[in-house]
């Protein structure tokens, strides 16, 4: 008996590990005992900080109104960690999933570039004063910046020079309509009235930048971004800070990787098709189901443990950046990102404070989009711990750690919606610190049932269970 378990594990390695080494992803791989038989290319759904093809800045908030040396803002760093020239793709979104603007980042091999979003949304200016492109002068490590990369479009070299780029200046009408959209939640150029954005002081949302073939105005709600732009090159590394320079009104600094999303299997020129063992992928909204997955990235959690420290002799705060998957697809019209982004279900939170009392709050649950009263959330927001939609904390403890099971119930019954929580805390406008939260299952688990025993999530692929 144990010889012929041996046999047939010598066999099942064989067949596996030829079909990798001919690049034939082998769906769900496993050994007899359940453990997968290779890592296929860095087949994963683990989320983790390593060079990516989709960088996620889950929020973001910018001061509009005040001085640049007193006005909170966001900045964000992208690093291309690879000799051959980059197109970042950057996409900025309202907290209600509406794309307002884009812009294109040329990185020449080896390149940083940072952009401070103040001066994108108040001085209408990416990265002062030329903006980026391909007339830059690369490193002498750094291949040529027209043909360097064998994966960018023909059209690249004339869309990503200084003319192409409108040396990284924002059309004044579309800058007052960006602001518009993120601070009023309205964008008349496009939609009229219509409500795309929530009200807030500061302008906020989220980003989304992505490797791609070419420099152009494509969003990721149009197939041709899809068909003709997006790229599989896992080159990308990026951070973000948030400044907050006002003495009286916070004088604190916060920073953190963005979310790293892998292309799996990576490679391969834009619209190429490439069979992938992700069940579903992070834009998969945005992706027909008549025709194959086009993006492979690697789908976020749905379900996170966070911690969090409210009050104390040294007035500590905590809030959650919280992002989460919109329902709204390609093609969705002004109207429905308001009646369909703006209020997701959550499934499921529960509080334990630093005794492990439980305290669970009794609207949580339903479908979307939620009635008033009951516990729902945007497609980007910070939350205070202390927020209506928390379970109270009535012990007395000033700590302790949140159980957060964000699926919003509308994405499908066959997987859970994606999201991503980062906490932050603050304290006496001298501390500060951003860092994600804990996630309890990858991108690769099923949905977890409200309610349910708390704990690490079975794992999807091979149907293992976490004691």
């Amino acid at each position: 008996m144990k010889k012929f378990f041996v046999w047939a594990l010598m066999a099942t390695m064989m067949v596996a590990g030829s079909a990798f080494a001919a690049g034939i992803p082998v769906a769900n791989a496993t050994f007899a005992t359940g453990a997968p038989t290779t890592t296929n290319n860095d087949d994963s759904c683990d989320i983790s900080v390593a060079p990516a093809a989709t960088l996620l800045l889950p929020y973001f908030e910018v001061d509009v109104n005040s001085t640049a040396l007193t006005a909170q803002t966001t900045l964000f760093t992208i690093t291309n960690v690879s000799r051959l020239p980059q197109i970042a793709h950057v996409t900025v979104w309202t907290d209600y999933s509406y794309p307002v603007l884009d812009f294109n980042i040329f990185l020449t091999g080896y390149d940083v570039q940072a952009i401070n979003l103040y001066d994108v949304f108040v001085r209408g200016l990416v990265a002062p004063d030329n903006g980026t492109s391909n007339q830059t002068t690369p490193g002498s490590r750094s291949a040529s910046n027209l043909t360097g990369n064998p994966n960018f479009l023909p059209g690249a070299a004339v869309a990503c020079n200084l003319t192409g780029q409108n040396r990284g200046r924002v059309p004044e009408v579309l800058r007052q309509n960006v602001l518009s959209a993120l601070t009023e939640g309205v964008f008349p150029l496009l939609c009229g009235d219509e409500i795309i954005g929530g009200t807030h002081d500061n302008a906020v949302g989220y980003i989304t930048i992505d490797v791609a073939a070419t420099c152009s105005t494509n969003l990721p709600t149009e197939p041709a971004y899809f068909t003709t732009e997006i790229l599989f090159d896992n080159v990308l590394i990026g951070d973000y800070q948030q400044l907050n320079p006002n003495a009286a009104t916070g004088n604190y600094a916060q920073g953190n990787p963005m979310v790293h999303i892998r292309a799996i299997p990576e490679g391969g020129p834009a619209g190429s098709v490439v069979a992938t063992n992700l069940p579903y992928t992070f834009y998969s909204r945005y992706q027909s189901i008549l025709t194959p997955t086009r993006d492979r990235r690697q789908p976020l959690p749905s379900t996170f443990a966070a911690r969090y420290i409210e009050g104390g002799a040294g007035g500590f705060v905590t809030a959650y950046k919280i992002w989460r998957e919109g329902i709204t697809g390609a093609g969705a019209e002004c109207d429905e990102y308001a009646a369909l982004n703006s209020r997701m279900a959550v499934a499921e939170i529960v509080r334990f404070d630093e005794r492990e009392n439980p305290f669970l709050s009794t609207a949580a649950g339903g479908f979307s989009p939620v009635p008033p009263g009951g516990v729902a959330l945007p497609e980007t927001a910070r939350v205070l711990t202390s927020d209506d939609i928390f379970p109270d904390l009535t012990s007395g403890d000033v700590g302790g750690w949140m159980y957060l099971n964000l699926h919003n119930n509308a994405v499908g019954a066959e997987r859970p919606s994606q999201n991503w929580v980062i906490v932050s805390m603050f304290a006496e406008g001298r501390y500060s610190v951003d860092f994600d939260a804990a996630w309890l299952g990858n991108g690769c688990t099923g949905i977890t049932p409200s309610p349910a025993t708390i704990g690490p999530a079975p794992n999807f692929t091979t149907g293992g269970i976490t004691p």
